[in-house]
């Protein structure tokens, strides 16, 4: 009695007869062996991102990109000016701020960073605020500083749930560029992680595309092939279009319309008579056997209702009957 387990193929279930379930003899045409399909693995997931850590740079910023490939090249993040604004680099130096009385220094953050704690090293002589700008979805914090006089320094640490940002305060009397109206920060550091991380998710992404295609098994030429096999059985829409061989593996070709039918199971007679196990795989629109074989069967149902192809190795070239 046979049993039918059921396993997806093409997106369609595959009848799998299991070994110790057949009834080798009502095949007829010598002794054949159940062929044991392998499943590939999907191999290890692709290196996650975080998303919403901090600002990928695109080509707007052509200034932030130069200073992030200049931190990359040498380990110096410089400092980038910006007509209104200036970009420190964090983590690289403690920034000096200059502030002006009557003026206010905005020091803005990253986009998504939540301002927990300010911690003023002068809190008589310098005010400090909080505040945020931008749609619920994407705000950005900005923390304010005003000193009370001139000539007078200070340091200024803020807590975020990201970082620790600490700066240098200066009240000056400067009128040409001694006055930092609006500060704020890149990352050169994380930017660079996440251009790593997001090279190194392409390259595996291509390498595993590269690896389910049927021309990676193998890389041979195709003047060592051997295309000698018959094919011939039952005319079922799962009938093989062709096989051929590279002289350690077998390729059997399946239709294009057998990704919506049952595919069959394989069973192989090995060029010694034995009860030899074989492995097979399936790569796109093919059957991959591990070793040659004389002669194999693809069957599908059982008993009267069983259908079946049988695909013979002969010694010349062989015109397949469709």
């Amino acid at each position: 009695m046979l049993t039918e387990p059921r396993m997806a193929l093409f997106g369609a279930p595959l009848t799998l007869l299991l070994a110790g379930c057949v009834s080798i003899p009502e095949f007829g045409f010598g002794t054949f062996t159940p062929a044991m399909q392998v499943v590939e693995e999907g191999g290890d997931p692709l290196p996650s991102i975080p998303a919403g850590d901090f600002e990928l740079l695109g080509k707007d910023d052509p200034e932030l990109v130069e200073a992030i490939e200049k931190f990359r090249e040498t380990g110096n993040a410089p400092v980038v000016k910006k007509p209104g604004f200036t970009r420190f680099p964090f983590g690289e130096r403690q920034p000096i701020l200059y502030c002006k009385p009557l003026r206010v220094c905005e020091i803005q953050l990253e986009p998504g960073e939540t301002v927990m704690n300010l911690a003023l090293g002068d809190s008589e002589r310098w005010i400090s605020s909080k505040m945020e700008s931008g749609s619920p979805e994407s705000r950005v914090p900005h923390v304010i500083v005003k000193p009370t006089d001139y000539d007078i320094t200070t340091n200024l640490i803020i807590t975020t749930d990201r970082r620790v940002y600490y700066l240098g305060l200066v009240s000056t009397k400067e009128e040409k560029g001694g006055y930092f109206r609006s500060v704020r920060f890149y990352y050169p550091q994380q930017t660079v992680q996440r251009w790593s991380a997001a090279a190194a998710a392409a390259e595996e992404s291509v390498r595993r595309e590269r690896d389910r295609t049927v021309a990676r098994l193998p890389l041979v030429d195709p003047q060592g092939l051997h295309f000698g096999y018959r094919i011939a059985g039952d005319r079922v829409s799962w009938r093989p279009i062709q096989a051929f061989d590279d002289g350690t593996r077998v390729f059997i070709q399946m239709p294009e319309r057998m990704r919506s039918t049952e595919a069959p199971a394989l069973f192989v007679l090995t060029d010694e008579g034995e009860q030899a196990l074989v492995n097979y795989r399936v790569r796109g629109g093919y059957y991959v056997v591990d070793r040659l074989f004389s002669k194999a069967a693809l069957v599908v149902g059982v008993g009267g209702r069983q259908k079946r192809v049988t695909v013979t190795r002969t010694r010349g070239p062989v015109r397949v009957r469709r």
